[in-house]
Protein backbone atom coordinates (compact mmCIF):
# COMPACT_ATOMS: atom_id res chain seq x y z
CA UNK A 1 0.00 0.00 0.00
CA UNK A 2 1.42 3.55 -1.11
CA UNK A 3 2.28 6.09 2.01
CA UNK A 4 -0.34 9.24 1.49
CA UNK A 5 1.72 12.29 2.35
CA UNK A 6 -1.17 14.63 3.65
CA UNK A 7 -0.60 18.14 3.11
CA UNK A 8 0.58 20.71 5.62
CA UNK A 9 -2.13 23.30 5.88
CA UNK A 10 -0.42 26.74 6.34
CA UNK A 11 -1.16 30.10 7.05
CA UNK A 12 0.87 32.78 6.76
CA UNK A 13 1.17 35.73 8.76
CA UNK A 14 2.82 39.44 8.54
CA UNK A 15 2.77 42.77 9.94
CA UNK A 16 3.51 45.53 6.72
CA UNK A 17 4.94 48.11 8.48
CA UNK A 18 7.26 48.48 5.02
CA UNK A 19 6.66 50.28 1.77
CA UNK A 20 3.57 48.13 0.15
CA UNK A 21 5.65 47.44 -2.80
CA UNK A 22 8.28 45.75 -0.76
CA UNK A 23 6.06 44.19 1.65
CA UNK A 24 4.44 42.55 -1.46
CA UNK A 25 7.47 40.81 -2.35
CA UNK A 26 7.72 39.43 0.84
CA UNK A 27 4.63 37.93 1.41
CA UNK A 28 5.19 36.36 -2.17
CA UNK A 29 8.36 35.41 -1.32
CA UNK A 30 7.39 33.90 1.90
CA UNK A 31 4.45 31.55 0.18
CA UNK A 32 7.38 30.39 -1.91
CA UNK A 33 9.63 29.34 0.96
CA UNK A 34 6.60 27.68 1.87
CA UNK A 35 6.26 25.75 -1.38
CA UNK A 36 9.60 24.65 -1.09
CA UNK A 37 9.51 23.10 2.36
CA UNK A 38 6.43 21.35 0.84
CA UNK A 39 4.12 23.07 3.27
CA UNK A 40 0.45 24.06 1.39
CA UNK A 41 -0.08 27.41 2.31
CA UNK A 42 -3.94 27.46 2.74
CA UNK A 43 -4.84 31.32 4.14
CA UNK A 44 -2.94 34.76 5.00
CA UNK A 45 -3.24 36.81 7.53
CA UNK A 46 -2.04 40.82 7.28
CA UNK A 47 -1.66 43.34 9.88
CA UNK A 48 -0.95 47.68 8.89
CA UNK A 49 0.97 48.65 11.81
CA UNK A 50 4.13 50.73 12.19
CA UNK A 51 5.80 48.62 14.37
CA UNK A 52 5.13 45.13 15.39
CA UNK A 53 4.05 44.31 19.12
CA UNK A 54 7.29 43.54 21.10
CA UNK A 55 5.06 40.68 23.28
CA UNK A 56 2.99 39.13 20.47
CA UNK A 57 4.30 40.58 16.86
CA UNK A 58 0.39 40.90 15.88
CA UNK A 59 -2.19 43.04 17.90
CA UNK A 60 -4.42 41.49 20.09
CA UNK A 61 -7.24 41.59 17.73
CA UNK A 62 -5.35 40.38 15.28
CA UNK A 63 -4.15 37.52 17.53
CA UNK A 64 -7.38 36.59 18.57
CA UNK A 65 -8.47 36.56 14.38
CA UNK A 66 -5.59 34.18 14.03
CA UNK A 67 -6.54 32.12 15.74
CA UNK A 68 -10.28 31.93 14.40
CA UNK A 69 -8.85 31.41 11.14
CA UNK A 70 -6.60 28.36 12.60
CA UNK A 71 -9.86 26.84 14.17
CA UNK A 72 -12.21 27.47 10.44
CA UNK A 73 -9.22 26.15 8.35
CA UNK A 74 -7.89 23.28 11.01
CA UNK A 75 -4.53 24.34 10.48
CA UNK A 76 -1.78 22.86 11.65
CA UNK A 77 1.02 25.33 11.05
CA UNK A 78 1.47 29.01 11.20
CA UNK A 79 4.37 30.83 9.46
CA UNK A 80 5.37 34.46 10.75
CA UNK A 81 6.90 36.53 7.99
CA UNK A 82 9.86 37.92 10.70
CA UNK A 83 12.07 36.20 13.12
CA UNK A 84 9.96 35.98 16.67
CA UNK A 85 11.87 36.31 19.57
CA UNK A 86 11.03 33.54 22.24
CA UNK A 87 8.30 35.89 24.41
CA UNK A 88 7.00 36.18 20.99
CA UNK A 89 7.10 32.86 20.41
CA UNK A 90 5.91 31.69 23.34
CA UNK A 91 2.84 33.61 23.84
CA UNK A 92 1.80 33.80 20.28
CA UNK A 93 1.29 29.82 20.81
CA UNK A 94 -0.34 29.48 24.21
CA UNK A 95 -3.00 31.68 21.92
CA UNK A 96 -3.02 29.99 18.39
CA UNK A 97 -2.34 26.37 20.44
CA UNK A 98 -0.78 24.67 16.99
CA UNK A 99 2.81 24.70 15.85
CA UNK A 100 4.31 27.96 14.81
CA UNK A 101 7.62 28.69 13.19
CA UNK A 102 9.08 32.09 11.78
CA UNK A 103 11.00 32.74 8.37
CA UNK A 104 14.57 32.07 9.60
CA UNK A 105 13.60 28.76 10.85
CA UNK A 106 11.52 28.14 7.47
CA UNK A 107 14.75 28.53 5.66
CA UNK A 108 16.48 26.57 8.24
CA UNK A 109 15.12 23.56 7.56
CA UNK A 110 14.73 23.83 3.42
CA UNK A 111 18.53 24.27 4.09
CA UNK A 112 18.32 21.11 6.47
CA UNK A 113 16.27 19.26 3.50
CA UNK A 114 18.70 20.46 0.37
CA UNK A 115 22.17 20.03 2.56
CA UNK A 116 23.78 17.08 0.61
CA UNK A 117 27.58 17.10 1.00
CA UNK A 118 29.47 16.90 4.64
CA UNK A 119 30.36 20.37 4.19
CA UNK A 120 26.53 21.91 3.75
CA UNK A 121 25.32 19.25 6.20
CA UNK A 122 27.95 21.03 9.01
CA UNK A 123 27.21 24.59 7.68
CA UNK A 124 23.20 24.06 8.47
CA UNK A 125 23.58 22.06 11.66
CA UNK A 126 25.83 25.21 12.81
CA UNK A 127 22.95 27.64 11.88
CA UNK A 128 20.32 25.82 12.92
CA UNK A 129 21.83 25.12 16.56
CA UNK A 130 22.74 28.91 17.25
CA UNK A 131 19.25 30.09 16.13
CA UNK A 132 18.32 27.56 18.73
CA UNK A 133 20.63 28.42 21.25
CA UNK A 134 18.36 31.28 23.18
CA UNK A 135 15.12 29.55 22.34
CA UNK A 136 15.75 26.48 24.62
CA UNK A 137 12.16 26.47 26.29
CA UNK A 138 10.71 23.64 23.85
CA UNK A 139 8.86 26.49 22.08
CA UNK A 140 11.29 25.30 18.99
CA UNK A 141 9.16 23.44 16.20
CA UNK A 142 11.55 21.26 14.94
CA UNK A 143 9.57 20.92 11.40
CA UNK A 144 11.08 17.55 9.80
CA UNK A 145 9.15 16.31 13.06
CA UNK A 146 5.66 18.17 12.44
CA UNK A 147 2.79 16.26 11.07
CA UNK A 148 0.60 16.93 8.46
CA UNK A 149 -3.47 16.46 8.55
CA UNK A 150 -6.25 17.49 11.40
CA UNK A 151 -6.64 19.83 13.17
CA UNK A 152 -3.86 20.89 15.69
CA UNK A 153 -1.65 17.69 14.67
CA UNK A 154 1.62 19.32 16.51
CA UNK A 155 0.24 20.20 19.38
CA UNK A 156 1.96 23.12 21.23
CA UNK A 157 5.19 22.12 22.44
CA UNK A 158 6.26 22.73 26.20
CA UNK A 159 9.28 22.99 28.09
CA UNK A 160 11.20 20.30 30.23
CA UNK A 161 11.66 22.81 32.88
CA UNK A 162 14.89 24.90 34.50
CA UNK A 163 16.53 21.83 35.39
CA UNK A 164 17.25 21.11 32.35
CA UNK A 165 17.82 24.27 30.82
CA UNK A 166 21.65 24.68 31.34
CA UNK A 167 21.96 21.05 30.40
CA UNK A 168 20.70 21.68 26.94
CA UNK A 169 22.46 24.60 26.68
CA UNK A 170 25.87 22.44 27.22
CA UNK A 171 24.80 19.74 25.07
CA UNK A 172 24.54 22.26 22.18
CA UNK A 173 27.41 24.31 23.06
CA UNK A 174 29.18 21.24 22.56
CA UNK A 175 27.32 20.45 19.30
CA UNK A 176 28.10 23.84 17.92
CA UNK A 177 32.13 22.89 18.69
CA UNK A 178 32.36 20.08 17.74
CA UNK A 179 30.54 20.75 14.07
CA UNK A 180 32.84 23.54 13.59
CA UNK A 181 35.55 21.80 14.64
CA UNK A 182 34.78 19.54 11.96
CA UNK A 183 33.86 22.14 9.43
CA UNK A 184 37.71 23.94 9.67
CA UNK A 185 39.15 21.03 8.24
CA UNK A 186 36.87 20.92 4.92
CA UNK A 187 37.67 24.46 4.87
CA UNK A 188 41.56 23.95 5.15
CA UNK A 189 41.43 21.71 2.23
CA UNK A 190 38.99 23.78 0.52
CA UNK A 191 41.63 26.54 0.76
CA UNK A 192 44.37 24.26 0.05
CA UNK A 193 42.92 23.67 -3.52
CA UNK A 194 42.47 27.58 -4.01
CA UNK A 195 46.33 27.92 -3.21
CA UNK A 196 46.86 25.42 -5.91
CA UNK A 197 44.80 27.17 -8.65
CA UNK A 198 46.05 30.45 -7.61
CA UNK A 199 49.51 28.99 -8.37
CA UNK A 200 48.74 27.76 -11.33
CA UNK A 201 47.06 31.20 -12.13
CA UNK A 202 43.62 29.15 -13.08
CA UNK A 203 41.15 31.60 -13.82
CA UNK A 204 37.49 31.50 -12.12
CA UNK A 205 34.23 32.53 -13.36
CA UNK A 206 31.62 33.05 -10.52
CA UNK A 207 28.21 32.59 -10.89
CA UNK A 208 25.76 34.22 -7.98
CA UNK A 209 22.23 35.72 -7.93
CA UNK A 210 19.25 35.41 -6.41
CA UNK A 211 17.38 32.04 -5.63
CA UNK A 212 15.41 30.95 -8.88
CA UNK A 213 17.55 33.35 -10.94
CA UNK A 214 18.77 30.77 -13.66
CA UNK A 215 22.34 30.37 -12.35
CA UNK A 216 22.12 26.32 -13.09
CA UNK A 217 20.49 26.69 -16.15
CA UNK A 218 23.54 29.19 -17.52
CA UNK A 219 25.95 26.86 -16.46
CA UNK A 220 24.75 24.14 -17.75
CA UNK A 221 23.93 25.75 -21.35
CA UNK A 222 27.81 27.03 -21.29
CA UNK A 223 28.78 23.23 -20.45
CA UNK A 224 26.36 21.98 -23.71
CA UNK A 225 28.09 24.51 -25.72
CA UNK A 226 31.64 24.44 -24.14
CA UNK A 227 32.19 21.94 -21.27
CA UNK A 228 34.12 19.07 -21.64
CA UNK A 229 32.06 16.38 -19.97
CA UNK A 230 28.41 16.70 -20.19
CA UNK A 231 27.61 14.25 -17.34
CA UNK A 232 28.87 17.39 -15.39
CA UNK A 233 25.97 19.40 -15.35
CA UNK A 234 24.43 20.91 -12.71
CA UNK A 235 21.01 20.54 -10.97
CA UNK A 236 18.14 22.40 -12.25
CA UNK A 237 14.70 22.77 -10.24
CA UNK A 238 12.16 25.40 -10.20
CA UNK A 239 12.05 26.55 -6.74
CA UNK A 240 14.34 28.25 -4.01
CA UNK A 241 17.50 27.18 -2.87
CA UNK A 242 17.28 24.15 -5.43
CA UNK A 243 21.23 23.48 -4.46
CA UNK A 244 23.04 24.27 -1.83
CA UNK A 245 26.57 22.51 -2.86
CA UNK A 246 29.19 25.08 -4.74
CA UNK A 247 29.46 22.97 -8.27
CA UNK A 248 32.76 24.00 -10.06
CA UNK A 249 33.33 22.74 -14.21
CA UNK A 250 35.82 23.47 -16.37
CA UNK A 251 35.02 25.23 -19.38
CA UNK A 252 37.78 24.72 -22.32
CA UNK A 253 37.17 27.21 -25.70
CA UNK A 254 38.03 26.13 -29.27
CA UNK A 255 40.81 28.25 -29.10
CA UNK A 256 42.17 26.44 -26.28
CA UNK A 257 41.44 29.18 -23.26
CA UNK A 258 40.79 27.12 -19.95
CA UNK A 259 38.92 28.60 -17.18
CA UNK A 260 36.46 27.31 -14.35
CA UNK A 261 32.99 28.06 -13.41
CA UNK A 262 31.66 27.64 -9.89
CA UNK A 263 28.12 28.27 -8.97
CA UNK A 264 27.10 29.43 -5.51
CA UNK A 265 24.05 28.54 -3.19
CA UNK A 266 21.71 31.58 -4.02
CA UNK A 267 20.86 34.56 -2.13
CA UNK A 268 17.34 35.54 -0.37
CA UNK A 269 16.35 38.76 1.28
CA UNK A 270 17.25 39.14 4.86
CA UNK A 271 18.88 35.92 4.70
CA UNK A 272 19.21 34.89 8.10
CA UNK A 273 22.56 35.45 9.17
CA UNK A 274 23.67 32.44 11.14
CA UNK A 275 23.45 30.91 7.71
CA UNK A 276 25.57 33.64 5.87
CA UNK A 277 28.44 33.14 8.85
CA UNK A 278 28.11 29.28 8.41
CA UNK A 279 28.06 29.16 4.40
CA UNK A 280 30.89 32.40 4.74
CA UNK A 281 33.83 29.42 4.04
CA UNK A 282 31.86 28.70 0.95
CA UNK A 283 30.62 31.77 -0.12
CA UNK A 284 34.71 33.13 0.44
CA UNK A 285 35.38 31.31 -3.51
CA UNK A 286 33.34 34.66 -4.29
CA UNK A 287 36.18 36.91 -3.18
CA UNK A 288 38.66 35.10 -5.13
CA UNK A 289 37.22 34.63 -8.64
CA UNK A 290 39.20 36.50 -11.46
CA UNK A 291 35.13 37.40 -12.49
CA UNK A 292 31.85 37.27 -11.24
CA UNK A 293 28.35 36.76 -13.50
CA UNK A 294 25.59 38.33 -11.35
CA UNK A 295 22.42 36.45 -13.03
CA UNK A 296 19.16 38.55 -12.56
CA UNK A 297 15.71 36.76 -13.60
CA UNK A 298 15.23 39.98 -15.75
CA UNK A 299 11.01 38.66 -16.54
CA UNK A 300 10.77 39.25 -12.55
CA UNK A 301 8.90 42.67 -11.20
CA UNK A 302 11.21 42.47 -8.08
CA UNK A 303 14.02 42.00 -9.95
CA UNK A 304 15.87 45.15 -8.83
CA UNK A 305 15.21 44.45 -5.36
CA UNK A 306 17.06 40.66 -6.14
CA UNK A 307 19.82 42.25 -7.48
CA UNK A 308 20.07 45.11 -4.14
CA UNK A 309 19.73 42.10 -2.25
CA UNK A 310 22.48 39.92 -3.67
CA UNK A 311 24.81 43.36 -3.92
CA UNK A 312 24.17 43.57 -0.01
CA UNK A 313 25.44 39.85 0.20
CA UNK A 314 28.57 40.46 -1.56
CA UNK A 315 29.16 43.20 0.43
CA UNK A 316 28.66 41.74 3.80
CA UNK A 317 31.26 38.89 2.59
CA UNK A 318 33.90 42.02 1.73
CA UNK A 319 34.16 40.92 -1.89
CA UNK A 320 36.02 44.31 -3.68
CA UNK A 321 37.71 44.54 -7.01
CA UNK A 322 36.10 41.62 -8.38
CA UNK A 323 34.97 42.70 -11.79
CA UNK A 324 31.39 41.96 -12.42
CA UNK A 325 29.19 41.65 -14.92
CA UNK A 326 25.06 41.38 -15.07
CA UNK A 327 23.23 38.60 -17.01
CA UNK A 328 19.89 39.35 -17.76
CA UNK A 329 18.29 35.92 -17.82
CA UNK A 330 15.17 34.69 -19.20
CA UNK A 331 14.86 37.76 -21.35
CA UNK A 332 12.76 36.12 -23.71
CA UNK A 333 10.02 36.11 -20.87
CA UNK A 334 10.95 40.05 -20.84
CA UNK A 335 7.67 41.86 -22.61
CA UNK A 336 8.81 45.07 -22.69
CA UNK A 337 12.68 46.14 -22.08
CA UNK A 338 11.44 49.57 -20.42
CA UNK A 339 10.81 47.32 -17.43
CA UNK A 340 14.19 46.03 -16.96
CA UNK A 341 16.38 46.47 -14.33
CA UNK A 342 18.96 49.55 -14.32
CA UNK A 343 22.60 48.42 -13.18
CA UNK A 344 25.70 50.13 -13.57
CA UNK A 345 28.29 47.96 -14.93
CA UNK A 346 28.33 45.69 -17.85
CA UNK A 347 25.10 43.61 -18.64
CA UNK A 348 24.26 40.83 -21.43
CA UNK A 349 20.51 39.73 -22.05
CA UNK A 350 20.36 35.92 -22.17
CA UNK A 351 18.40 32.82 -22.87
CA UNK A 352 18.64 29.54 -21.47
CA UNK A 353 15.61 28.35 -24.11
CA UNK A 354 16.74 30.38 -27.01
CA UNK A 355 20.63 30.27 -26.14
CA UNK A 356 20.77 34.10 -26.57
CA UNK A 357 23.29 36.20 -25.16
CA UNK A 358 26.10 33.05 -24.65
CA UNK A 359 28.18 33.72 -27.69
CA UNK A 360 28.44 37.41 -25.94
CA UNK A 361 29.03 35.75 -22.46
CA UNK A 362 32.17 33.83 -23.90
CA UNK A 363 33.53 36.49 -25.88
CA UNK A 364 33.27 38.95 -22.72
CA UNK A 365 35.48 36.48 -20.65
CA UNK A 366 37.78 36.39 -23.56
CA UNK A 367 38.12 39.63 -23.40
CA UNK A 368 38.59 40.23 -19.46
CA UNK A 369 40.55 37.23 -18.51
CA UNK A 370 42.56 36.74 -21.13
CA UNK A 371 44.49 39.72 -22.54
CA UNK A 372 47.31 39.03 -20.50
CA UNK A 373 47.68 36.38 -23.18
CA UNK A 374 51.89 37.11 -24.98
CA UNK A 375 52.08 36.25 -28.49
CA UNK A 376 56.17 34.48 -29.07
CA UNK A 377 58.05 32.58 -31.40
CA UNK A 378 59.34 29.14 -29.32
CA UNK A 379 62.58 26.38 -30.37
CA UNK A 380 61.05 23.60 -28.21
CA UNK A 381 63.63 20.46 -28.77
CA UNK A 382 62.35 17.14 -29.82
CA UNK A 383 63.48 15.45 -25.74
CA UNK A 384 60.55 18.25 -24.50
CA UNK A 385 57.78 17.28 -26.58
CA UNK A 386 55.80 17.24 -23.40
CA UNK A 387 56.22 20.37 -23.24
CA UNK A 388 54.38 20.69 -27.24
CA UNK A 389 51.98 18.53 -26.50
CA UNK A 390 51.25 21.20 -23.55
CA UNK A 391 51.29 24.32 -26.01
CA UNK A 392 48.75 22.12 -28.33
CA UNK A 393 46.38 21.44 -25.45
CA UNK A 394 46.93 25.31 -23.29
CA UNK A 395 47.77 27.44 -25.93
CA UNK A 396 46.55 29.11 -29.36
CA UNK A 397 49.11 27.72 -31.61
CA UNK A 398 49.23 29.99 -35.06
CA UNK A 399 51.62 28.04 -36.30
CA UNK A 400 54.59 25.32 -36.42
CA UNK A 401 57.13 23.95 -38.52
CA UNK A 402 59.39 20.50 -37.80
CA UNK A 403 63.06 21.69 -37.95
CA UNK A 404 66.33 19.98 -37.21
CA UNK A 405 66.86 21.18 -34.28
CA UNK A 406 63.48 21.38 -32.77
CA UNK A 407 59.88 22.13 -33.66
CA UNK A 408 58.93 25.77 -34.16
CA UNK A 409 55.96 27.15 -32.81
CA UNK A 410 54.27 30.51 -32.96
CA UNK A 411 51.28 30.26 -30.33
CA UNK A 412 49.15 32.73 -28.10
CA UNK A 413 50.56 31.76 -24.42
CA UNK A 414 49.53 32.99 -20.71
CA UNK A 415 52.16 34.30 -18.98
CA UNK A 416 51.86 31.90 -16.65
CA UNK A 417 53.14 29.29 -19.39
CA UNK A 418 55.34 32.00 -20.69
CA UNK A 419 57.31 32.26 -17.95
CA UNK A 420 57.58 28.74 -17.51
CA UNK A 421 59.20 27.85 -21.34
CA UNK A 422 60.69 31.38 -21.83
CA UNK A 423 64.13 29.84 -22.11
CA UNK A 424 62.58 27.97 -25.41
CA UNK A 425 61.58 31.50 -26.51
CA UNK A 426 63.14 32.50 -29.90
CA UNK A 427 63.81 36.21 -29.04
Amino acid sequence: MENIIVPIKTIIVGVNHTTNEEFDYQIKELEALCEACELTVIDSLIQNMPTINNATYLGSGKLEELRNLVSLHQADLVVFLEELTFVQLRNIQEVVEIDIIDRTMLILEIFRKRARTKEALLQVEIANLKYKLPRLTGSYTDLSRLGGGGGGAGGARRGSGETKLEEDRRHIEKRISKAEKQLKEIVLARKNARKMRLTNEVKIVTFVGYTNAGKSSCINTLLEMFGEDMDKTVLVKDMLFATLETSSRKIKLPTNEEFIITDTVGFVSNLPHHLIESFKSTLEEVKEASLIVHVVDASNPYANLQIETTNQVLQSLEVKDVPVVYLFNKYDLVKNEIFLPHVSKDKINTSTITKQGFLELISYIKNKLFQDVISAKFLIPYDKGEVFSLFKEKAQIENFVFQDDGIFVVAKVSKYLYNLYSKYQIK
